[in-house]
């Protein structure tokens, strides 16, 4: 699985309540398995979501519009906190650099 946690780490995330979706660098694609992600999701959620993993990175003006750095929400704090995140973190080592409100 170091090779799904090197993609991970180097992944824009995208989340709904059913769907994980990874925009990962060309680089990482091939090493990113959506078995070994869904298998950690189940540890962590009891459940599992489809997983979706797009070649590429983040639209730049999308990026800026629905994407915030971590430390400089409300939004970002909870999800931080939350015990989940903290759990996937665990899981796949790295650091969450931000955070989509689906919300918005």
């Amino acid at each position: 699985m170091a090779f799904t946690a090197d993609g991970v780490e180097h992944s824009t995330v995208a989340a709904s309540a059913s769907e994980l979706r990874f925009t990962t660098p060309d680089e990482f694609r091939l090493g990113m398995k959506p078995d070994d992600i869904n298998q950690a999701v189940r540890r962590i959620l009891g459940r599992p979501m489809k997983i979706e993993i797009i070649s590429g990175a983040a639209p730049a003006a999308a990026a800026s519009s629905i994407i915030r750095k971590a430390p400089e929400s409300e939004t970002s704090a909870r999800a931080l906190a939350n015990p989940e995140v903290k759990r996937f973190q665990e899981i796949f080592g790295g650091q969450i650099r931000t955070v989509r409100n689906l919300k918005e």
